[in-house]
């Protein structure tokens, strides 16, 4: 019989919720009461995440292990937030808008009228001779306290501005599907409509400008004058914003006097630099062209906007290899709480594979412990039924054959519940030869057959984890990338003579 779903796990949740709502309640005042209830909220989510996993995995580590893991976690992520805002400050930035456009109704507005808008965060500063404007906010404005909920879960954008001269309304936006059916694409077709769903309009009317078959298929450009577009769209342009994955999923704004993008996650100092770099290599291009002669165009010839300069030594050395390395192959760079978190997730599969296998390895040349298992319960499994978790009184139903028992060790008596893989299925009371795995959590083999399946399970989870910790810090280009540069490299090679 499954167990019942443990009521804490729901309760632990709801007041995840509870506290999520609280700090939607009481954000803006930059009151203590915000900042607690976002902690306990990290707390509360991830310490019931842990746990469930605890019940359904019957993992019996000790409950300190279950403390300290959620309140490290949020740690580690508080003190990169102030990282984070004290690099900010660090680079001279200022709280307050001096030009650009702040989103507002689903539109742009002069920055002029900031202190009449729902913003989360304003941030402006000077780097390598451009001036940077970056504005966090959220999607629904003003809305009841459910919506500033749905926003704190997954509605907070932010705007990257670039200072450049005054010009007309302009817009480059990258289209989904571009490469069907051929190479389709749907995680970044996901993250291009969710970056659009939070992007503001201008308050021009802009039409529609037809380019070439090529960049029309992947980008639709829009403009208020359609012969500045073309000023803009040169073929140099064109083939910068081809071959560069940042411009895939980012639209490219140019708005009164800023040229803007919007992204899909809160304001920080990454995000902040790593957008303005990309628009500054962009108005590189452009600024010959279109003015000529005036000082931005000398700013922009002088400004470096090489990965390492511009970012300096403020990434550290490992997250700066790794995300150099994923910017030549295409790739989005990663947060340092993005890196660890996804570290830590690909190493808990190397480990949780590695340890049977040891286990098993020690089974098998003779270093385990042999102990004799007397059954207490037994069932053959259910196959049209799947196992809600394991308990100690009782074995619910499960897909594979299970055996729960106890053993003499040490002078302790040991309670172990495990899948009887293969052989004769024993039955309560019966007293049958197991062999013990040194390692945590200590595996129960029957046999070589139980020591060989185990082993060659265990093996996928290893083999998950070193390929997602491949694509962490040694990713591949995309195969569309991939395909682009082939082309482009015989495209090349054709028209040597």
């Amino acid at each position: 019989m499954a167990d019942p779903f443990p009521w804490y796990i729901a309760v632990g949740y709801l007041a995840g919720f509870v506290l999520l709502w609280i700090a939607g309640r009481v954000e803006g005042g930059g009151t203590a009461t915000s900042a607690l209830s976002n902690i306990a909220t990290g707390l509360v989510f991830f310490g019931t995440t842990m746990a469930w996993f605890k019940v359904s995995m019957d993992i019996r580590a000790p409950l300190a292990v279950w403390i300290a893991l959620p309140v490290v976690f949020v740690a580690f992520v508080l003190w990169q937030s102030a990282q984070q805002r004290a690099r900010l400050r660090r680079l001279g930035a200022a709280g307050e808008a001096t030009f650009g456009v702040l989103p507002h109704g689903g539109r742009t507005v002069a920055f002029d009228r900031q202190d009449s808008l729902s913003l989360r965060r304003v941030v402006e500063l000077e780097h390598q001779g451009h001036r940077l404007l970056g504005v966090e906010y959220p999607l629904t404005e003003r809305g009841s306290a459910a919506d500033r909920v749905a926003d704190r879960i997954g509605g907070i954008y932010t705007l990257t501005e670039l200072r450049i001269p005054e010009s007309p309304a302009f817009r480059i936006t990258p289209r989904t599907g571009a490469f069907e059916p051929d190479h389709p694409t749907p995680f970044e077709d996901a993250r291009i409509t969710r970056i659009q769903v939070g992007t503001p309009k201008t308050p021009a009317e802009l039409e529609k400008v037809a380019v070439d078959p090529e960049f029309d298929r992947r980008f639709e450009v829009t403009a208020e004058d359609p012969e500045f577009a073309a000023r803009v769209l040169t073929p140099q342009v064109r083939e910068l914003i081809l071959n560069d994955l940042w411009f895939r999923v980012h639209e490219v704004v140019f708005d009164d006097d800023a040229l803007w993008t919007a992204e899909a996650d809160g304001l920080n100092e990454d995000r902040l630099l790593g957008n303005a770099r990309h628009l500054a290599i962009f108005a590189a291009a452009v600024a010959p062209r279109l003015w000529p002669g005036t000082e931005f165009a000398r700013v922009t010839a002088r400004a470096e906007t090489g990965y390492d300069l511009w970012f300096g030594q403020r990434q550290g050395f490992v997250r700066a290899h790794v995300n150099r390395y994923r910017e030549a192959m295409d790739r989005q760079p990663l947060s340092p709480t993005t890196v660890l978190t996804r570290s830590l997730l690909a190493g808990a599969m190397v480990v949780l594979g590695l340890l049977p296998i040891i286990n098993g390895v020690a089974a098998a040349t003779g270093l385990a412990t042999e102990v004799q298992l007397t059954v207490t319960d037994s069932t053959p499994g259910d196959h049209g039924r799947s196992c809600g978790g394991l308990n100690r009184t009782q074995i619910c139903d499960s897909q594979s054959p299970a055996v729960r028992g106890t053993y003499q060790d040490g002078g302790q008596t040991h309670e172990v519940v495990t899948t009887w893989h293969i052989g004769q299925l024993p039955e309560r009371g019966d007293v049958v030869p197991v062999r013990i795995g040194p390692i945590w959590w200590s595996t129960v083999f029957q046999n070589n057959d139980a020591v060989a399946s185990t082993i060659l399970v265990a093996l996928l989870p290893v083999a998950v984890g070193l390929l997602f910790f491949k694509m962490i810090f040694r990713p591949r280009a995309p195969r569309r990338v991939r395909v682009l540069r082939r082309f482009q490299e015989s495209r090349q090679v054709g028209s040597r003579p």
